[in-house]
């Protein structure tokens, strides 16, 4: 005890032992309170950690003398590391969670030295939507030409060329089979007809011009005639018809050839010197839409077919009816103004009669070729009208009057 006494400033060992003892206890406190303090705060900043080492401190503080001093300093030095581990540990915590938040938001980098890159999902081919059926035959109000419309006018052409070869075919089969034999008649009505169907529709064309006295129409003569139908052979989509002329004081035209690639534009020149350039644009849209149709070549076989045999209905029975209110509609929508056909067909129907020696005065010759110009009704006036016919000209005027 008197030794105790005399060394006053000299810890007691028990003393020392209990100032370890709440220094190690003030080390499991820590190690506590820095467990906890990372499950509840990752991103807690660096000064709490100052503060838990400052706790640390006054916990060591318990001893006396110089163990407990001792004993302070180091568990304060434990509590700074402490703080600056911490604070390191929350530092690295933060800079992971950015890492993560920046590989979530950004592109993830790809592995380096050789890796495949991500390939593509490959999408299924979006299936092609089915064609849309069209008729064969068309309403005759339709503003446009269908392909079907086109083929039966084809399909036409080369039934009359057909039924006009059976004959001298036949003829000619039975007088060789009978004179020879049965091979050489089978033989010969073959190629005869196969011959009488090619020359019919070759010459068919040129007969047809010769048949009006058409000639041909160099662009010089007339820019105007020229300049308007190749513009609307661009809206058509058509090439360039070879123009002609026919000179006669009755204003007229219409469209013959052999089908779209090879077509002829007839006017005469008594419609040339009387419609004025929208009423012109008129005319020359609906008997482009003749050579659109393809029913151009069918006219040139009819009218072919109306000068052996038939005349004048001959010539309706092969090219059928209401082909010229069907050229009215496709003429009139394709330049969108039926105003200028409807002048020039009013301005025909005041026209007076055909003089004498006028194509249109000639039973024989306009007969055979009628129904196929844009005014059939020339001369015929005073007609009554038969039921349904929608080519007379006063019933297509009529009917464009409506729109």
């Amino acid at each position: 005890m008197a030794e105790q006494n005399d060394n006053p400033g000299q810890s007691r060992p028990s003393g020392g032992g209990s100032g370890g003892g709440s220094g190690g206890g003030g080390g499991g406190n820590r190690n506590r309170n820095r467990n906890r303090n990372r499950n509840r705060n990752r991103n807690r900043p660096a000064s709490s950690g100052s503060g838990s080492g400052g706790s640390g401190s006054g916990q060591g503080s318990g001893g006396r003398g110089t163990g407990s001093g001792s004993a302070g300093s180091s568990a304060q030095k434990k509590g700074q590391g402490g703080g600056q581990q911490r604070s390191q540990g929350s530092g690295q915590k933060q800079n992971r969670g950015g890492n993560r938040n920046r590989s979530r938001t950004g592109s993830r980098p790809r592995p380096a030295g050789g890796g495949q890159p991500r390939t593509a999902v490959a999408l299924a081919p979006v299936p092609a939507p089915a064609p849309v059926a069209l008729d064969v035959q068309p309403s005759l109000g339709a503003p446009q030409v269908y392909p079907g419309e086109v083929a039966a006018n084809r399909r036409r052409a080369i039934r009359l060329c057909a039924w006009t070869a059976v004959v001298p075919a036949v003829l000619l089969g039975v007088l060789l089979g009978v004179a020879i034999n049965v091979i050489v008649g089978v033989v010969a009505f073959v190629v005869a007809g196969a011959a009488v169907m090619y020359g019919l529709w070759r010459l068919a064309p040129s007969v047809a011009l010769r048949r009006i006295g058409a000639v041909p129409l160099d662009e010089d003569e007339d820019p105007r005639l020229s300049n308007m139908t190749e513009g609307l052979c661009a809206t058509f989509g058509l090439t360039m018809p070879a123009l002609h002329l026919v000179e006669d004081d009755t204003p007229n035209a219409c469209a013959l050839g052999r089908d779209a690639r090879r077509s002829d534009l007839v006017v005469t020149s008594g419609l040339l010197r009387r419609v004025d350039p929208i009423e012109l644009e008129g005319v020359i849209a609906h008997e482009l839409a003749h050579v659109k149709r393809g029913d151009n070549g069918v006219s040139c076989v009819g009218i072919t077919l109306a000068m052996l045999f038939g005349g004048e209905r001959m010539l309706r029975r092969c090219v059928g009816e209401s082909r010229e209110y069907r050229a009215d509609v496709v003429g009139a929508s394709a330049v969108r103004y039926p105003s200028g056909l409807l002048g020039a067909l009013q301005m025909m129907m005041q026209e007076p009669g055909p003089g004498d020696g006028s194509l249109f005065a000639s039973p024989g010759r306009f007969g055979s070729t009628r129904w196929v110009w844009i005014d059939p009704s020339v001369g015929h006036r005073d007609d009554p009208l038969e039921e349904g016919d929608l080519d007379a000209t006063s019933v297509r005027a009529a009917a464009l009057n409506e729109w």
